[in-house]
């Protein structure tokens, strides 16, 4: 963008080309500058969440101390007793293997339809959530602390999403007023 050249910017390109435009750069460089900031910030929280995102696929490997559990009114004895009996119980920690396998799989396959440009493949690819669920939703209610843990982080993303999209709406609101 500070070059003015707009190589990865084609439509703006095309525009000021069309139109023989003036692109304020020096505008759309700070622009992209804070937008880049933001997202940092925002995704700052990702870091230090790490253990959690990973338990949701990978429970049997994760740190349970890692992960703060505190706002899930979740119970540690009994979350700690439970992960250790999952751990040994072959047929349900098969299954997260199997979660990670197919989890590996997809991607392989996602990866594979877009260098071969099949954009339509894509969406007959089963969707990451539904394997994640589908593991989930397959132990038995013996595992609630875990399972109630495994949904908290789950849903993170849900409630994240409608939250900035109601700051966003009422931003939008308070610049018109």
């Amino acid at each position: 963008m500070e070059s003015g050249k707009l190589l990865y910017f084609k439509n703006l390109k095309q525009y000021r080309d069309e139109t023989n435009a003036t692109i304020d750069t020096n505008y759309f460089s700070i622009a992209l500058k804070n937008m880049k900031d933001g997202f940092v910030e925002r995704f700052e929280q990702f870091k230090t969440n790490k253990s959690a995102f990973a338990f949701i696929v990978n429970p049997l490997n994760t740190n349970r101390n890692e992960i703060n559990i505190e706002p899930f009114g979740i119970d540690a004895g009994s979350l700690q007793m439970k992960l250790l009996d999952l751990k040994t119980k072959d047929s349900w920690s098969r299954k997260f293997t199997e979660l990670k396998s197919k989890l590996e799989e997809l991607e392989v396959q996602k990866c594979m339809h877009i260098a071969q440009h099949k954009w339509t493949a894509l969406k007959e690819i089963p969707r990451v959530e539904a394997l994640i669920f589908g593991a989930w939703n397959s132990l038995p209610e013996c595992y609630s602390e875990v399972k109630k843990l495994a949904y908290a982080v789950m849903t993170i993303f849900g409630s994240t999403y409608s939250c900035e999209q109601a700051f966003f709406c009422m931003n939008i609101i308070k610049s018109k007023v």
